[in-house]
């Protein structure tokens, strides 16, 4: 069973069926007033929290994952 969602590879060509890897771009910074991380996305999204690797894990999962709920809602 292959999963084509799961593929990393950015840099392949894109087909008619692939995914606009591009539609969210998360851009993050440190707010040090609430000690937390902060990231919010193109597309409106945004979360916070204190520990650096959770903002990491966030950030590649939206970047995977907002595109494929975007084709769900549509």
């Amino acid at each position: 069973m292959t999963f084509p969602f799961l593929h990393r590879n950015r840099d392949a060509a894109p087909t008619e069926t692939s995914i606009d890897l591009h539609a969210h771009v998360v851009t993050s910074d440190y707010c040090a007033a609430i000690c937390r991380f902060t990231l919010s996305c193109t597309c409106g999204t945004a979360y916070d929290t204190p520990y650096i690797d959770e903002a990491l894990q966030w950030r590649e999962l939206h970047e995977q994952l907002a595109p494929l709920a975007d084709q769900l809602a549509g």
